[in-house]
């Protein structure tokens, strides 16, 4: 067992509050075999992913943040669903499951297999669906992604699973062991907590106030629990033609698509970008939020992009920011029962009166192009960022080879007409 870091207890605790289970979805043409073979092998090939060979144990009171237990995989965490669908139905079970968050206590993360699957995106037949669930707590987006790709690399043979590690007894053991270590680390966490919060409130004294975020749109309201998925797939040179990355070109379609839909076009607008973090990792969850302006004052798309650009790599500097380390580092060291309380007590019903973007975007490249399920290519991949109570539209944008899939996550209760977004935004990728 090893000690969870803060920023995944973090996460698991806040789970407990906002369901944040990632679904890395990755859409294969039809393989060789039928999907229950395929089933087969990828629960073969779990055993040899240590991060799928994982589960969260609490310490009783919270005396301590908790530990990452070894388990074996179990047969049940790889799932078939043996129905024809089409890929609307596909999304429509996808969006189902969003409503049945993990227990990662039991099992940190689940595979579901849909097929046949007939009018996928790019598809020239018949095509399969498997969508990882995972555990937020367990990686962020980059992290998730690469847990995957081990998945359909690993080798799909047979894995002694050595002794059981549960013995009579044990478990209050355990349990002992970690109430104890979490007493005896109060008291100094407790005092270094509070020496880094000193060097922090004395750095954002002297520090310039940060830019306010945005007024909240009828898009940042309560989902409630139901889920509308949409994907719409590229090519790259699609939307890199003029010369913009990725992410880059995403935003502006979006800056354009949201102003329409929303019929507002004279108020700041902004997204809240997810931003890998640099340097050596000190928790699975690498990475932060931050508010991008979209500029839709500047008519000229070309320069709108700059801009974005710009206010991107402004994000991404500021991560070296002092007074940025000085808040991380007092939020490492502060005691669980600390920690726990203050996102137990953290007010999710009142609206707030400003939001650090108008939706959420997560972006991840997922690399080359070769993957494969038993002789069915990769043809594209996706994922649908969490909703929250101030958040009720997400944007996703994965990357694998030369096919980029934006992914459009709402609710019903939010955006009951979610086909006349997507079709804004399809027409600004196309622009």
């Amino acid at each position: 067992m090893h000690r969870m870091a803060a920023a995944d207890a973090a996460s698991y605790w806040m789970s407990q509050h906002i369901p944040n289970d990632e679904f890395v979805v990755y859409c294969f043409a039809a393989p060789r075999s039928p999907i229950e073979d395929c089933a087969a092998g990828l629960r073969l090939r779990a055993a040899f992913v240590d991060d799928l060979c994982l589960r969260i144990r609490e310490v009783p009171g919270t005396v301590d943040r908790p530990y990452w237990e070894s388990v074996r995989p179990t047969d049940d965490q790889v799932r078939v669903n043996r129905s024809s669908r089409t890929w609307s139905s596909c999304l429509a079970q996808i969006a189902a499951l969003i409503a049945s968050p993990l227990d990662p206590t039991s099992a940190a993360w689940r595979v579901h297999l849909f097929g046949p699957v007939v009018d996928a995106p790019g598809a020239a037949g018949a095509a399969c669906v498997v969508v990882l669930q995972i555990c937020h707590a367990l990686g962020d987006g980059r992290r998730a992604s690469r847990i995957a790709r081990e998945l359909f690399t690993a080798p799909a043979t047979q894995r002694d699973p050595g002794p059981a590690r549960h013995r009579p007894g044990r478990e209050l053991l355990v349990d002992a062991g970690t109430v104890l270590g979490g007493v005896l680390r109060f008291p100094g966490e407790f005092v270094m907590t509070a020496r880094r919060g000193f060097r922090a409130a004395r750095l954002a004294s002297a520090s310039v106030p940060e830019t306010p975020g945005y007024t909240p749109t009828a898009l940042n309201a309560s989902p409630g629990p139901r889920r509308t998925l949409r994907v719409l797939v590229v090519e790259r040179d699609r939307l890199t033609a003029r010369g913009q990355p990725v992410t880059v070109a995403v935003l502006t379609a979006i800056s354009v698509a949201l102003p329409e839909y929303l019929g507002e076009t004279g108020r700041r607008m902004g997204v809240e970008l997810t931003i890998g973090r640099s340097g050596e990792p000190r928790s699975r969850n690498h990475f932060r939020n931050a508010g991008v302006d979209l500029h839709i004052d500047v008519d000229d798309l070309d320069e709108r992009a700059r801009l974005i650009g710009a206010d991107i790599a402004t994000a991404r500097a500021a991560e070296k920011d002092p007074l940025r380390d000085a808040r991380r580092r007092a939020s490492e060291s502060t005691p669980a029962l600390l920690a726990r309380w203050g996102i137990d007590a953290f007010d999710l019903d009142t609206p707030p009166e400003t939001v650090t973007g108008v939706s959420v975007v997560s972006s991840v490249n997922r690399g080359a192009a070769d993957l494969h399920l038993d002789g069915g290519e990769i043809l594209f991949t996706t994922g649908f960022p969490a909703l929250s109570p101030a958040q009720g539209l997400t944007h996703g944008v994965h990357g694998i080879g030369d096919r980029i899939a934006i992914s459009v996550t709402t609710s019903p209760d939010v955006m009951d007409d979610v086909d006349r977004y997507v079709e804004l935004l399809a027409r600004a990728v196309g622009s």
